[in-house]
């Protein structure tokens, strides 16, 4: 009511901001989570006094018992360290009794009370929307060069006193899963930090059996209790830090030393950090960051955080992908059934926790650097061929598609940290084959050529050359029975190969030799293709005044000359180290797994149910129905 009908509420703002110092005053009366709704509510309501002193000062006073908690000395020190922080929650102690009283629980509920009101008021505490309502109450502090309103927000002050122990937690509970902590967990708690039985149904897509309205209520244990102040505290942090760059602006991405401290906080330890507490730091943190930074702060901001956490992700996400290929490639030993469903479970547990973390790093990636312009609607265009023109132009969409793709201006400011574009262009190009149809389609589709067409033009070596275009190749070989990807990434393949065999513009200087050969080579090593063809497509691709074919008919052209990439069991026999193990075996073909054992129909022409017996037309044998004989009969003229 207070989010959606505020201005019907506000006249009620006092009593109801007196009540709830009543309630407030007795601890057994609401749960911390009550308490926070309630704080929240007011927040909302806050928002419609539509002046910044009055609302800054209701908002002080609102966060006094919290900071005077949060700041305490105490508190301070449980933050800081670690092995105090696990002690005062309760982790390292051993519960034997199931229905034990947990004596920590008080403390774990008074860290959660701050970290939720915390939250509550970044997400809630606004300017008015109209700016002449913003003006008049005292929110806009000038103005950027182009125009735009530079806004305050009455919540900024308070907030950020608040930051700094905020940060130490979110360090602190980075170092948790570090190996000399998780040998401070306690037997009860040893799987304290595991995916959650709820949250591992929602991965899986297992269906909650509905509790009726009479049932008893399932009471958590201990470790389940514990599980979820982990869980919830982390993606509560997470959320604040995300929503803390929208909400207070520049006061936020003015913080001196921001940088180091977010490294230092934030993107600790990120290689012992498991899966699933990946995703929150990707969803709920990066990307508003990403989306809210003001240009003037990507450089000194964005591109320090971004660099390190892309190259961590490479990293992380190919081992990953390395461990899910060899499991289908390979059988398993024979177990006994329990623990090989136990086994079965678990890993497709983690096979769902990769590829959910796979696309959230895809996204970022998209985000960050490619701005999406969708094509805009052909008229009406009358042709001679209007099938043929029909056919290309869906043919050609991903073309269309793909040229209007434009770098972001922080893709730009991204691109010039060469050691980042190369981690950029090898996330991308890598994660084309790895075992996830939809991310490859995508980044296909909407990430590779945007960053490659920016060098394109230039001079680049030979083995990056090769090593693109094989990638796209080895994409084939995996994902080419399905028919997106095979049209994704064969409008790809033609956009490389145009571009670094004849150029940019299709223009090349006299002697109209391809700038890179060595391209030649690995189409020569192709199963079934056919030289004279790959010579002619060739030649026209350096030559383009030679091209009398539409583009539909030379994409399909060239989709014939890489038709035998698709199914295949190894991959290209070269021997330079920069293909990473691509294969020396020769081509062998192979049936994608999905179409393997597939019974083939066969239908053979086979007759008409109903066959239409055809009026003869010869006249002579017609001749008697004809009426010629009646015509000359004597008594005709009767």
């Amino acid at each position: 009511m207070c989010r959606d009908y505020s201005e019907f509420v506000l006249p009620c703002f006092d009593m109801l901001y007196t009540q709830m110092k009543k309630l407030f005053a007795n601890e057994l009366l609401l749960t911390q989570m009550e308490k926070c709704a309630l704080m929240e509510a007011l927040v909302l309501l806050s928002n419609q006094f539509k002046d910044y002193s009055k609302q800054k000062a209701f908002l002080e006073e609102l966060l006094a018992p919290i900071s005077a908690h949060w700041l305490s000395e105490e508190m301070r020190s449980v933050l800081w360290d670690p092995a105090s922080f696990l002690a005062f929650v309760g982790a390292d102690q051993v519960i034997s009794e199931p229905a034990a009283e947990d004596q920590m629980g008080i403390n774990r509920s008074k860290v959660s009370f701050c970290v939720c009101t915390i939250l509550g008021v970044v997400k809630r505490a606004r300017w008015p929307a109209d700016l002449e309502e913003a003006k008049a109450g005292g929110f806009v502090v000038g103005y950027t060069p182009a125009g735009a309103p530079i806004y305050r927000n009455p919540c900024a002050e308070p907030l950020l006193a608040l930051l700094p122990n905020l940060l130490t937690l979110v360090r602190t509970h980075s170092s948790l899963f570090l190996p000399e902590n998780l040998a401070r967990l306690s037997e009860t708690f040893s799987r304290a930090y595991d995916v959650m039985d709820v949250e591992r149904n929602v991965i899986l897509a297992i269906t909650q059996p509905s509790m009726d309205m009479y049932d008893s209520p399932v009471y958590k244990s201990a470790l389940e209790r514990m599980q979820g102040f982990f869980c919830t505290l982390y993606d509560n942090c997470y959320h604040i830090l995300g929503n803390a760059g929208p909400a207070l602006l520049q006061d936020f991405y003015t913080i001196e030393g921001l940088v180091e401290q977010l490294i230092g906080s934030a993107l600790l330890h990120l290689e012992h950090i498991p899966d699933h507490r990946l995703r929150p730091l990707l969803r709920v943190f990066m990307k508003p960051l990403v989306m809210s930074c003001p240009p003037e702060y990507h450089d000194s901001l964005l591109c320090p955080l971004l660099s390190l956490l892309f190259s961590h992700l490479l990293q992380r996400l190919n081992l990953r992908w390395q461990v899910i290929n060899q499991r289908t490639s390979t059988c398993g030993s024979e177990e006994d059934e329990g623990s090989e469903e136990n086994q079965v479970t678990q890993e497709m547990l983690e096979d769902r926790l990769v590829r959910l973390a796979t696309r959230e790093v895809m996204d970022l990636l998209a985000m960050s650097c490619i701005s999406r312009k969708l094509p805009e609607p052909a008229g009406n265009k009358e042709d001679a061929d209007g099938d043929e023109e029909m056919m290309a132009t869906d043919s050609s969409q991903l073309n269309v598609s793909q040229s209007a793709d434009e770098l972001t201006e922080l893709g730009k400011c991204l691109l010039k940290n060469e050691d980042l574009y190369m981690t950029l262009l090898a996330l991308s190009f890598n994660s084309l084959s790895w075992r996830d149809t939809s991310n490859c389609q995508r980044v296909a589709t909407q990430v590779c050529w945007g960053l490659l067409r920016q060098v394109v033009g230039g001079s680049l070596l030979p083995e990056a050359v090769t090593w693109v275009y094989v990638s796209v190749l080895k994409a084939l070989q995996m994902h080419g029975q399905h028919d997106g990807c095979n049209a994704a990434l064969t409008q790809l393949a033609l956009l490389i190969y145009d571009a670094l065999v004849g150029g940019i513009t299709g223009q090349l200087y006299a002697g109209s030799r391809p700038r890179y050969a060595e391209l030649r080579a690995v189409m020569n090593q192709i199963p079934n293709i056919h030289p004279e063809q790959l010579e002619q497509f060739d030649q026209r691709t350096v030559n383009p005044s030679l091209q009398k074919v539409g583009e539909k008919k030379r994409k399909d052209q060239f989709k014939k000359l890489i038709a035998g990439t698709v199914g295949v069991k190894h991959c290209f026999g070269y021997s330079s180290s920069f293909l990473n193990n691509f294969g020396t075996s020769p081509w062998s073909p192979q049936k994608p797994l999905g179409q393997q054992f597939k019974k083939e129909v066969h239908i053979r022409n086979l007759p008409s149910l109903f066959k239409k017996v055809k009026p003869s037309k010869d006249i002579v044998v017609n001749s008697e129905n004809a009426g010629l004989v009646s015509l000359f009969a004597p008594g005709h003229d009767d």
